[in-house]
């Protein structure tokens, strides 16, 4: 499994149809915040497969507002998040990122506990969506021989699999 950027031509199509099939979103909602994005992080299986992503926008200094994690549903429940999420935090530490704001759908208690399972902090609710935040720290993963801050064999960003 690795990460890597979006390839907003290529991969553009596959992450619509998850977040749709994931989260009942309009098409066109998805297409907009993607495409505003600062950065969509891809997550692939060995085969190049796209499993999941992370998107955010609305950086304001070392803060950035997560819209989506996503990870396909026949991928959960096997720790992938967990192994992902170390790496990505040390990529936003790197950008200079030390808070990580988000939103769970009120009625998403699974989601809820897993966010607060990682270290976020519910911070209040605006409307149906439970407001979350966590503070990064170095802290929060360990660092590796390379540098890499990382708990799990996930690899660090790659360069895109080459079109077949």
């Amino acid at each position: 499994m690795y990460i890597r950027k979006r390839v907003p031509g290529k991969d553009d199509p596959f992450l619509v149809d998850m977040v749709v099939s994931n989260f009942q979103v309009r098409k066109n909602v998805i297409e907009m915040i993607i495409n505003m994005a600062n950065e969509v992080m891809i997550v692939c299986d060995s085969n190049d497969t796209i499993i999941g992503f992370v998107c955010y926008r609305f950086r304001i200094g070392p803060t950035i507002f997560v819209d989506y994690v996503v990870l396909d549903t026949k991928h959960q429940g096997k720790g992938i998040a967990t192994s992902f999420l170390p790496v990505f935090e040390s990529h936003l530490m790197q950008q200079g990122i030390r808070n990580v704001f988000g939103t769970v759908d009120e009625e998403n208690t699974d989601a809820l506990k897993t966010f607060q399972h990682w270290g976020f902090k519910v911070h209040g609710q605006l409307g149906s969506s439970i407001v979350i935040q966590k503070e990064l720290t170095s802290s929060n993963a360990i660092s590796t021989p390379t540098g890499v801050r990382t708990k799990s064999s996930v690899r660090k960003l790659a360069t895109p699999p080459s079109l077949r």
